[in-house]
């Protein structure tokens, strides 16, 4: 990470995001983001340069076909993930809603009354996922891989 954010492309903080439209997609409710002015981009960009410098290989999104772990990573661990959306999950279905067609009717009208929101972000969090949905809890401090405040 050090060697990431030492880049030259690497972004200052603020930075700006786009809060749009949540959707339903298979059992997650989700709010996609725009990277307004690309430093999310720049962030991931700078990160898998870095990986490929210090001789691994990201996973890009979901597509692991390439990704190589970085060289010293002890025998068990995964290659880095770099995603490829920025999002926020709002809603996760603990187990199957029994009637699907009216809790998709009412996500749908609540969404439809939202309106996209322009937001300045002031703090970029790098973090290790150690289950999945970044469910942090009260002890997520111990996460928190590198953190940067404007």
């Amino acid at each position: 990470l050090n060697a990431a954010r030492a880049m030259e492309e690497w972004p200052s903080v603020p930075f700006k995001l786009r809060i749009n439209h949540p959707t339903l997609e298979g059992a997650a409710g989700i709010f996609r983001y725009d990277d307004l002015d690309g430093a999310v981009e720049s962030m991931r960009s700078c990160l898998r340069k870095a990986i490929e410098a210090a001789g691994g290989k990201a996973a890009e999104g979901m597509d692991w076909s390439e990704a190589k772990a970085l060289p010293g990573t002890p025998d068990g661990q995964i290659a880095p993930q770099i995603p490829n959306i920025v999002h926020s999950t709002v809603l996760r279905w603990s187990s199957e809603p029994p009637d699907q067609a009216a809790a998709k009717e009412s996500f749908a009208k609540v969404a439809e009354k939202w309106t996209p929101l322009d937001i300045e972000v002031g703090r970029a969090t790098a973090v290790f996922e150690d289950h999945p949905y970044m469910h942090l809890g009260t002890d997520g401090e111990k996460n928190i891989w590198w953190s940067s405040a404007s």
